[in-house]
């Protein structure tokens, strides 16, 4: 009875002893998960980063530049320091960092906080005395590379960003870049005037600030981090975005700090606005804003502007262009047909632009191939029955395609602009004019309209792009308010080889054609020779091979301009049998 008893006890006590370690481990996982959601909301600061304001303060400029890296899953602490000692005359200092390739988080606070902090690649913030900043890498797996910038302003600089009303932020120093299908739209939040100089009845009212927008284009398809660290430094301090940006000034009516950029994957571009105060001689940068037009490290085939199946494309179109030039077998009427198709979709396009017409896409599609096909009716009749009509209308269009891609080298908007629109017109007609008329010209009629095609193979091939004069001349035919975008004509490296290459192509082609002496225009000799070597000192009038208009007038009387079956000129046929008496006349007088 005792033992039993003493059993009992025993039981009990086991029984309590395995309570208590059951809720032991329930209170020990229950804190160490609140420790871990705690540490998940808050991070380790990782390191401390001080960005001191030296005794020469550098007014309205870089003041420090660091390059760091933010390790994955960290929090930096960034302190400003010495700004009351050495900075009496400062009104505000704007620290920013750009980052690499991942976006990154700039915070007041050591944690994320939605009115507190700004995540992007290029963010800022501004403080006005001494503080610190905390830069928030939320990557798990990455690091990110950043450059931390600290610009240090006077008391009459406007303050950018400080009536904006698109971000959580009160005072937001960073601009909106939103990635449109065929433009990049750079909004800037409006600035308001140096706190000494603010008055609390208008703070965001109507101010005389000016603002003036500035890019700059990176080189084609590099996404170094190098290349992307330099060209966001050119335009950091209003000094050296004056030397280094280019402005741009071209008006929009959806708002004075608003602008439009023509879109270009694959070539990075950054962007900045600095707002002047003219009243009290103040100015200040935002902080600049940088995109690709793609997503280079998740996809970088998509920003190539010509993919790998294109590309074959515009060789083999070189290689036929190339033949064509030398051989010349596209007669008038194959010539009609292209400039037919090409007047008629863009005409179709005017048409519905002006008419103001909402169509669905496969309407507009139908609208399309119907207008392509009604121009190559038009233009293969008139080369049918007016010849001289139809080589003097594609002429022109070389004449434009040419002048177009020499206006757009040197202007981008040449379109928008009133002075360039007229100069580009009249260069357009009177090179069209040219090509058609005078005698010297006439061999253009023969291969030039070929050469247009291999210009355009040969840009498919390097992936350049020669072709936004006609991109740009389309989407103004098609979209409204397209006289706000601005066209960058930067040539790159690869629009240089590709002009380089074309002009060796055409140069060789047009050789082989001047000293050839073609099957169906002479007799071909027998055995293997090299088909291009010396046969005598006459050139070859094989320019004019595959056109049935050239001519010459000599003494009022046509001159047919192939060469004959045989080697003497004199037995030609009946109709062009002038010659030959005026040859008779001049003897006679000896």
């Amino acid at each position: 009875m005792l033992a039993s008893r003493w059993s009992r006890v025993l039981f009990a006590s086991i029984c309590l002893a395995c309570v208590g370690r059951l809720y032991g481990a329930k209170k020990s996982f229950l804190s160490s998960t609140t420790e871990a959601q705690f540490f998940d909301t808050k991070m380790l600061t990782y390191e401390i980063v001080q960005l001191v304001v030296p005794k020469n303060v550098k007014m309205n400029d870089i003041n420090d530049y660091r390059e760091i890296v933010l390790p994955a899953y960290s929090n930096t602490n960034i302190q400003l320091r010495n700004m009351s000692i050495h900075g009496a005359d400062i009104g505000f200092a704007l620290i920013q960092m750009n980052a690499y390739e991942f976006n990154a988080t700039l915070s007041y606070t050591n944690y994320i906080v939605e009115d507190r902090s700004l995540t992007g690649m290029n963010v800022g913030l501004i403080l006005y005395e001494d503080g610190s900043l905390y830069a928030i890498n939320t990557n798990p797996h990455d690091d990110i590379w950043v450059s931390l910038v600290l610009m240090l302003y006077n008391k009459t600089a406007p303050v950018p960003g400080g009536c904006n009303l698109e971000y959580p932020v009160e005072v937001s120093p960073v601009m909106n870049l939103t990635l449109k299908e065929t433009t990049i739209e750079v909004d800037t939040p409006p600035a308001s005037v140096a706190r000494p100089l603010l008055d609390p009845n208008n703070r965001c009212g109507k101010t005389n600030l000016i603002y003036e927008s500035y890019y700059l284009s990176m080189p084609s398809y590099d996404f170094s981090q190098r290349t992307y660290f330099t060209y966001i430094r050119k335009l950091i301090s209003y000094a050296t975005t004056k030397a280094s940006g280019r402005l741009n000034d071209l008006s929009s009516n959806v708002g004075a700090i608003k602008r439009f950029y023509d879109r270009q994957k694959g070539r990075g571009m950054v962007f900045v606005t600095v707002v002047i105060d003219p009243v009290h001689k103040g100015f200040a940068a935002y902080v600049p804003v940088h995109t690709y037009a793609c997503q280079p490290f998740l996809h970088a085939a998509e920003c190539y502007e010509f993919n790998i199946p294109l590309r074959i494309v515009g060789f083999i179109l070189t290689i036929i262009m190339a033949a064509e030039i030398v051989v010349g077998f596209f007669p008038l009427p194959v010539k009609a047909f292209v400039c037919g198709a090409v007047v008629g979709l863009l005409g179709t396009i005017k048409l519905l632009k002006y008419i103001n017409v909402s169509v669905t896409d496969g309407e507009l599609i139908t609208l399309l191939v119907v207008g392509s096909i009604a121009g190559i009716i038009l233009f293969v009749l008139v080369s049918v029955i007016c010849p001289i009509a139809a080589i003097i209308i594609c002429n022109s269009m070389v004449a434009f395609l040419l002048c177009s891609v020499v206006y757009y080298g040197i202007y981008g908007n040449f379109l928008s602009h009133p002075v360039w629109s007229v100069a580009f017109l009249v260069t357009t007609l009177v090179v069209g004019i040219l090509f058609s008329s005078i005698q010297i010209f006439l061999f253009a009629n023969a291969f030039l309209f070929s050469a247009m095609s291999l210009f355009y193979g040969v840009n498919m091939i390097f992936s350049a792009r020669l072709h936004y004069s006609l991109k740009g001349w389309f989407h103004g035919f098609s979209e409204d308010n397209y006289n706000s975008v601005l066209f960058d004509s930067t040539i790159d490296r690869n629009e240089i080889m590709a002009i380089v290459s074309f002009g060796m192509i055409l140069t060789l082609c047009v050789y082989l054609r001047f000293r050839c002496k073609l099957r169906e225009n002479q007799v071909v000799r027998h055995g293997f020779r090299f088909p291009c070597g010396d046969h005598g000192s006459t050139a070859s009038l094989a320019f004019l091979a595959d056109d049935s208009m050239a001519y010459q007038n000599v003494s009022d009387h046509p001159t047919i301009t192939r060469w004959t079956s045989g080697d003497d000129e004199v037995f030609e046929s009946p109709e062009t049998n002038a010659r030959f008496f005026q040859r008779l006349r001049r003897t006679r007088r000896h």
